[in-house]
């Protein structure tokens, strides 16, 4: 069954992802409604600041939870501006664009697939980096997750470079 919902544009600032936006815009047609997804991950910068269990012996602090929320509230005004910095690219290449920041709780495939699903995507759209192959095992792709999880259309946008 076909969706007139809009298009998920997944969307991290990154080259890819910016080249993603500018090449979705083209090939799916100017006035488009599109959401531009940032998902941010406040685990990772918990992670950073969260002392090592065990570590040479010494009793482990309890995290400082204020510090916690800070920096969990700097990533959040970090995704913002991405987010917004998304729809200004897609708009100037046609798509009428809104924002959507997501918090992370469980992976961002997962969140990607949940929020098409909450706003009845049309579509995902996700720009595809190049990994070597131990890196992809490594580093897991967000991209391979969304593919064999959704039922939905999904337009993966490979890098134009051929340098890599």
């Amino acid at each position: 069954m076909a969706s007139n919902g809009p298009l998920v544009i997944a969307f991290d600032g990154s080259p890819a992802s910016i080249e993603a936006v500018e090449r979705a815009a083209g090939l799916l047609g100017e006035a488009r409604e599109a959401i531009i997804l940032v998902v941010w991950e406040p685990g990772l910068l918990n992670a950073a600041v969260a002392p090592i269990p065990g570590g040479l012996g010494a009793p482990v602090p309890p995290p400082d939870l204020q510090q916690i929320q800070e920096l969990d509230k700097g990533e959040q005004d970090h995704a913002e501006r991405i987010a917004s910095e998304g729809v200004e690219i897609a708009n100037t290449h046609g798509l009428s664009a809104t924002p959507l920041i997501a918090r992370d709780q469980t992976s961002v495939a997962a969140t990607i697939l949940r929020v098409a699903e909450d706003k009845d995507a049309s579509a995902i759209v996700i720009g595809s980096r190049r990994h070597s192959a131990i890196a992809s095992v490594l580093l897991g792709s967000t991209t391979e997750a969304v593919l064999h999880k959704t039922s939905r259309p999904l337009l993966v946008i490979r890098p134009s470079d051929t340098d890599s």
